[in-house]
């Protein structure tokens, strides 16, 4: 199962890192907050682009949690949050080669205990 985790991980982030290089080129890098932004005038793209923010939050705040610091966490939730995808699913693809597949330790970080009890 861990080896489905990880081929769906680097498909996606192949895939998106291929959208993102197109996008940059052909629209330009500077333009991206532009487009999110911008996109906020019509309702069901303010929507989308909300829930999206929405969960980049959350997982910026996991990040902070789940870090063997809160500094390095801060600086993964930034890294997150500015890059999205491309650098979360990274993170989780190292992740799960740093914990030898274990996805209780991937979850959990710095709050996963051998034992089972989450101390």
């Amino acid at each position: 199962m861990i080896q489905l985790f990880r081929i769906a991980l680097a498909a996606a982030w192949l895939r998106l890192l291929m959208v993102t290089i197109h996008a940059g080129q052909t629209l330009g890098w500077d333009k991206a907050g532009d487009f999110f932004f911008g996109d906020m005038a019509h309702p069901w793209r303010a929507q989308f682009n909300f829930d999206f923010f929405c969960m980049l939050l959350l997982i910026a705040v996991w990040m902070v949690w789940h870090a063997k610091s809160r500094l390095l966490g801060v600086l993964f939730a930034v890294l997150s949050i500015m890059g999205g995808c491309l650098f979360t699913f990274a993170y989780l693809l190292v992740q799960s080669f740093r914990t030898k597949g274990n996805m209780a330790a991937v979850l959990l970080g710095r709050h996963y205990s051998a034992r089972g009890d989450g101390q």
